[in-house]
């Protein structure tokens, strides 16, 4: 009896690490995911402002005869 309990409960032991530890592992790698996926929209949308500004800047013509 003892050692059918026992085994039961080194399967569930095994189980259940087998499990947490694949918990952490698909939340890291989403976060991290998440996280550079966010960076990278976020340095796509600055470059492409910035592409807009100066393409505003170089399209606008100084006026010398106004001064």
């Amino acid at each position: 009896m003892f050692e059918l309990w026992l085994t039961g409960f080194i399967i569930g032991s095994v189980l259940g690490i087998t499990l947490y530890l694949g918990y952490c592992w698909i939340v890291e790698t989403t976060f991290d995911r998440g996280y550079w996926s966010g960076r990278a929209s976020g340095w796509r949308a600055a470059n492409e402002h910035y592409e807009k500004i100066r393409k505003l800047r170089s399209e606008s013509v100084f006026d010398y005869d106004k001064n």
